[in-house]
């Protein structure tokens, strides 16, 4: 069944967000009485369309939030592929937060003026995913910084680095203990963080990071931490 996130709720109805009728109309071209999942305030439910197909009748309780705590990821400014790419299937994956990076070596640059215009791009890329994987929330997602404005939480901080010294490997970083833990994820573009970076990470609370002697694609990093931690609750 689709799923859609309400706006509204009374009593036994919870109404649409406008934006989603033509989707319901024109894309899946759903009419009364058709079953949807709708979420509303963390809690999904399998409901039947009413007639204005912004609106839906509740009949039971579908899914409740199982979710274990933050899972935040700096992402590095990339092409329009691969920023959709680690949007969509981060989101798959239960990242709860995302914020871009401009990185010392990032080559794909955008003007400050076409900011607004990428986040609304963006965070459409994740409502759609968060519909097609049952979410029940939609991750957020922060603007654009500068790497000196990455902070560090008070539980896990992870930092993948390419150096092959004073490393930890990702299975003593993250552990079946700390797994449900709040936790924060930074990784570089193509060629990595620079040496001025990894020290300012370093300095606020970000562990050097292993993933293996494999090289990995910079799209590919978020999702292998992102399987490892989901592996890992799931498992708790």
């Amino acid at each position: 069944m689709q799923q859609y996130f309400g706006k509204s709720k009374k009593d036994n109805i919870i109404y649409l967000n406008e934006y989603d009728l033509n989707h319901i109309k024109n894309v899946m071209r759903m009419k009364e009485n058709d079953e949807v999942i709708v979420v509303y305030d963390n809690i999904s439910y399998k409901c039947n369309l009413n007639k204005d197909l912004l609106s839906v009748s509740i009949e039971s309780i579908f899914k409740e939030n199982t979710e274990k705590n933050d899972f935040k990821v700096y992402v590095p400014l990339l092409n329009d592929e691969k920023m959709s790419y680690i949007f969509k299937h981060g989101t798959e994956l239960g990242v709860t937060e995302f914020e871009v990076v401009m990185y010392n070596h990032c080559k794909y640059k955008l003007n400050k003026k076409d900011y607004d215009k990428k986040l609304i791009r963006w965070s459409k890329i994740i409502k759609e995913a968060s519909e097609q994987s049952n979410r029940l929330i939609i991750p957020k997602l922060n603007g654009i910084i500068e790497s000196n404005k990455i902070e560090a939480n008070k539980s896990v901080n992870i930092m993948c680095s390419l150096d092959k010294e004073n490393v930890k490997h990702i299975s003593s970083v993250l552990t079946l203990s700390n797994c449900s833990d709040t936790i924060t994820l930074v990784y570089g573009p193509e060629g990595g963080l620079s040496k001025e970076e990894e020290k300012y990470l370093g300095e606020i609370g970000f562990i050097k990071t292993s993933l293996g002697t494999d090289v990995l694609r910079t799209e590919t990093v978020p999702l292998m931490v992102a399987s490892i931690v989901k592996y890992l609750r799931d498992s708790d």
